[in-house]
């Protein structure tokens, strides 16, 4: 199908999040690779997709970042939270479990709102 847009193989995804969380953390292919035990050239392959990231290396680089399974997985197909959602989530979370449910009906309220005005 020419023209339609290609979804990352999963080897590709994978790469780019280990690219993205490295950056993040201002380290170098070759400072990350030293930390994990593999070779610089291979973490090059790795985030490029060209290499499939073996499970044991995996679990190295989330311990290495500092980050669970679940978080390096969880966002993947619907891209990472920006700061502004973060800082809401934080916020969210400290509330007592009253104050989250008025909140909820608040942002509830709001969609249903904003809904209505995009209705032609």
């Amino acid at each position: 199908m020419r023209g339609a847009p290609r979804t990352p193989t999963a080897s590709v995804a994978v790469g780019r999040r280990i690219r993205q969380y490295r950056l993040e953390r201002k380290l170098t292919q070759t400072e990350l690779a030293r930390q994990i035990g593999i070779q610089q050239s291979d973490l090059s392959r790795m985030e490029q997709g060209e290499y499939r990231v073996p499970l044991d290396v995996l679990f190295k680089i989330l311990r290495a970042f500092e980050v669970s399974f679940g978080e390096f997985f969880g966002d993947l197909s619907q891209g990472r939270l920006t700061e502004r959602e973060t800082t809401l989530l934080q916020s969210f979370r400290s509330l007592s479990a009253a104050a989250q449910q008025e909140v909820l009906d608040f942002v509830e309220f709001k969609a249903a709102r904003e809904g209505e005005r995009d209705e032609p």
